[in-house]
């Protein structure tokens, strides 16, 4: 998991050999939908499945973060029984472990990397940290090591510092396939664990947006409402004090209040998905 342009299909090809894979070159998402990828790991003899999930942004024509919520939630409580071959197994999914991924090129950790870095901690849950492997990308885009060794520490004790507290390790990916597979060896070594919404859901009963990581993503609905609305109404005072002779005026900001009326019903309706 991680925000578009970190490099969660990228890894996934490198690290199944499978060449079908879409890689963007841009910071818009190629990945939509929760993506199965099963492989053989030849050098420890096992089978591997690694799932691939869209970032929770706003990069995607017509896909909502409450659709990618949906998608990443009813992955993990699907029936589970067509695919383990252990004879005991809980009926949702279970992971070995999950992969963070953040660029380290990155000069500042922006608001959307926080808010993806929210969904994925409420999604996982406190008890699953000590699976996740955070794993720094890009490295090769930065001047010097020196800088990233920084930029490392600020994370690992700034945003990421709950995580690591609760057992997260740090990695390095320099996009070759011993990097890789250091990643797989060091996940493939933990143990099976249900996340958080799935015991929200399946034990506590909780409907989808009473979790914690729907109760964070509706309170970020909410916000960006309220936002919009009071931009709106803003701009209708604006309009209405505008003199009678500036029609070009009038008409860039009746432009912009319709612009900003179908963005608020966008995230009104978005709102009302998660609530059904």
């Amino acid at each position: 998991m991680g925000s578009t342009g970190t490099g969660k299909s990228s890894f996934v090809k490198l690290i199944t050999g499978d060449t079908s894979i879409k890689i963007g070159q841009s910071l818009e998402s190629e990945t939509s939908d929760v993506r199965v990828y099963r492989f053989r790991d030849q050098t420890r003899g096992r089978n591997v499945v690694i799932v691939d999930t869209p970032g929770f942004d706003d990069s995607r024509s017509g896909v909502t973060d409450t659709e990618i919520l949906k998608k990443i939630t009813n992955f993990l409580l699907e029936d589970s029984s067509h695919w383990r071959t252990c004879p005991r197994y809980d009926k949702d999914r279970k992971l070995t472990g999950l992969i963070y991924l953040t660029r380290i090129s990155d000069p500042r950790f922006g608001g959307q990397s926080k808010r993806n870095l929210r969904m994925f901690k409420n999604l996982c849950g406190s008890k699953t940290f000590k699976n996740i492997v955070i794993l720094t990308t890009f490295w090769d885009m930065l001047a010097t090591v020196k800088e990233g060794i920084a930029r490392e520490d600020e994370l690992k004790y700034r945003f990421f510092q709950d995580l690591v507290d609760g057992g997260a390790s740090f990695m390095r990916h320099d996009r070759t396939i011993d990097s890789a597979q250091g990643v797989l060896e060091r996940v493939l070594a933990f143990d099976p664990t249900a996340v958080q919404i799935q015991e929200e859901i399946r034990i506590q009963g909780k409907a989808l947006e009473d979790t914690s990581a729907g109760s964070v993503h509706r309170e970020e609905v909410e916000r960006i409402i309220a936002k919009h609305r009071q931009e709106v109404q803003e701009l209708k005072a604006e309009i209405g004090n505008i003199r009678n002779d500036n029609s070009a005026l009038r008409k860039e900001l009746e432009e912009e209040q319709e612009r900003l009326r179908k963005k608020l019903a966008q995230w009104e309706k978005e709102k009302q998905e998660l609530e059904k």
